[in-house]
């Protein structure tokens, strides 16, 4: 195991997907470069957004993602984006 240096891991949005409810706009699907490694983070599907106003005051895009290597799967995960309805105030 490695650890990587800020400027050696990035984030590209690929895809934007914007809420009917909300309005908001997500970058679901990202590329990210970490090193030499380069992966394709897309959802499993698209409406993935939480309205949690009445619990924690915001509304946030959480949930399950495919990585991919080119064509080809390598792994599934999670996915939580936060602060793209309005910044968070903690």
């Amino acid at each position: 195991m490695r650890s990587l240096k800020p400027g050696e891991v990035r984030f590209d949005p690929l895809r934007i997907w914007r809420s009917r409810r909300t309005g908001t706009e997500y970058p679901v699907s990202v590329r990210v470069e970490a090193g030499a490694l380069t992966l394709e983070i897309e959802p499993l599907m698209e409406d993935q957004e939480l309205d949690a106003r009445a619990s924690t005051g915001t509304v946030y895009w959480e949930g399950a993602v495919r990585a991919k290597q080119g064509e080809t799967m390598v792994g599934r995960g999670y996915l939580e984006l936060t602060g793209y309805w309005k910044p968070l105030k903690l």
